[in-house]
């Protein structure tokens, strides 16, 4: 980012401010006569007391509103030199370098002139060396990237053996064709950008209007007719094809194809619903907001993928962890930690479920704030933006954890719908209830039943034997019924809306 920069004090002070800017690898040159004479007049400056620089600025991140990350570092140049400084002019050169297409060099059979062919060699010869050619047969170790007449001028001529006219070139692309637009590097991108990215908001808010009242829906199908906007305008201002008839082509089949694969055709496939598009922007933003924090800082996106991951897998295997949400679960049904034992594997996975909102909340803060530092929203080193986003990452710890401490209170009242309505329970980490019949080996009255009386025709989840008892799920007391195992005989619920079979 070119500035121009306005000094004021003297010269020692000017002085100063030029050995920071030599420290910090700025260009810097003194503006011509012309330039001086336009400035001083427009500013009614002293020229014993200000002095005006042209001034090359790093500018790391989006070029869209570059100036006013310029005018932070002018900033932070004044305040560590501690002379006054102003930013008075911000020009942008675009440096973007164009497209081209790219060729490959290959060995071309060129008969001398006069030379007779036979009839039938004159017909197959060409057709097999084409079909060798395109088929890299006869490629040669060199590649090059110009316009065709260029590239195949250099084939020829540019060699250590001296030119050679039997050698040709084809193309590795499409932008070798004829009448292909060259489009520069970083507008190519910026505009797959914008046209990519409205039409997948546009698909989010046609999953979401599919679940909706009539009101919400409609607003949800105008947010996404609004979405397409962006993207058809920037289809044309690129434009994407060679004119605007292509280009509107385009735009109608990307968007269709959007629209269909959103809402599905009836009878041939169903669409995406709400929530796994939702799941799938919120990844796409993770993914975006990481990489654009990488592109700045390197060691940031370590530390604010790698550290947190590996904190997590270590917080996960220690063997403290592993038990909470069992223990929790077990303590909402007044079960003991060894009647809902599970495997090394299952406790690793709720560890995991225990701790993966931690990370989710802190890779979202380091989202946000890598795509609002690329696009220069945030201030270098803002003390305000730190402060507000470890408070927004607190408020989302708190969250997280009050979420993922009330997952086994809402586990284990599934699991009593599921006995008082005789559906299959859902399993909770390795915890997992059976409908069976226990059919009591001792007469009824003879059974030491611990959590109420047994009623053989009745189906009970069973949890399994442990400590020597038979631990069930009494619906009727909402509690858990243990029968010593030598005393009943378990048999499979084949369907538990019916009675056992005594």
């Amino acid at each position: 980012m070119t500035t121009l920069i306005e000094l004021q004090g003297g010269r020692p002070q000017w002085d100063k401010v030029m050995r920071r800017i030599r420290e910090l690898g700025w260009t810097c040159h003194e503006l011509s006569p012309k330039e001086r004479r336009t400035v001083l007049r427009a500013f009614d400056s002293n020229v014993n007391f200000s002095e005006f620089w042209w001034v090359e600025v790093p500018i790391m991140g989006s070029t869209w509103r570059a100036d006013r990350e310029a005018a932070w570092q002018i900033t932070e140049l004044s305040r560590s030199v501690q002379t006054v400084i102003y930013g008075r002019l911000f020009r942008r050169d675009e440096i973007d370098r164009v497209l081209e297409p790219e060729w490959q060099v290959h060995s071309a059979d060129h008969e001398p002139a006069g030379t007779v062919i036979p009839g039938f060699r004159r017909l197959w010869r060409p057709v097999t060396r084409w079909c060798a050619a395109r088929t890299g047969l006869l490629d040669v170790r060199v590649r090059i990237h110009a316009s065709k007449d260029a590239a195949r001028h250099l084939a020829r001529h540019l060699r250590t053996d001296g030119p050679r006219a039997d050698f040709d070139v084809r193309p590795l692309d499409g932008r070798g064709r004829t009448g292909t637009i060259h489009h520069g590097e970083d507008a190519l991108n910026r505009a797959l950008a914008l046209f990519g990215g409205p039409l997948l908001a546009m698909s989010l808010f046609l999953s979401t209007a599919q679940h909706l009242i009539p009101v919400a829906a409609a607003a949800c199908w105008f947010l996404a007719v609004v979405c397409a906007v962006p993207a058809w305008w920037t289809a044309f201002a690129l434009p994407l094809a060679h004119s605007r008839l292509q280009c509107l082509v385009i735009c109608i089949i990307a968007t269709l194809v959007v629209a269909v694969y959103t809402l599905g055709v009836p009878g041939l496939f169903d669409g995406v619903d709400s929530r796994s598009a939702w799941a799938t922007a919120a990844i796409g933003f993770y993914v975006t907001g990481l990489i654009l924090l990488g592109r700045r800082w390197r060691w940031q996106i370590l530390a604010a993928t790698a550290i947190p991951l590996l904190a997590t897998l270590l917080v996960a295997a220690l063997p403290l962890t592993g038990r909470i949400l069992q223990d929790g679960y077990a303590d909402e049904l007044s079960l003991s930690p060894e009647e809902t034992a599970v495997s090394g594997a299952y406790q690793l996975i709720a560890a995991v479920k225990l701790l993966w909102p931690t990370l989710a909340a802190i890779l979202f803060i380091a989202a946000v704030w890598g795509v609002l530092r690329y696009f220069h929203f945030i201030r270098p080193r803002s003390v305000f933006a730190g402060t507000l986003a470890a408070l927004f990452l607190t408020l989302g710890l708190l969250t997280a954890a009050e979420w993922t401490f009330a997952s086994p209170q809402h586990a284990a009242d599934k699991l009593k719908r599921a006995a008082s309505h005789r559906t299959k329970a859902p399993p909770y980490f390795g915890i997992s209830a059976d409908w069976v019949c226990v059919r009591p080996t001792v007469s009824v009255h003879a059974l030491n039943e611990q959590g109420g009386a047994l009623v053989p025709r009745t189906p009970y989840l069973s949890f399994g034997v442990a400590e020597g008892n038979v631990v069930l799920w009494n619906a009727a007391a909402d509690r858990p019924l243990r029968v010593p195992a030598g005393q009943v005989k378990l048999l499979p619920a084949g369907n538990p809306g019916l009675s056992c079979v005594t």
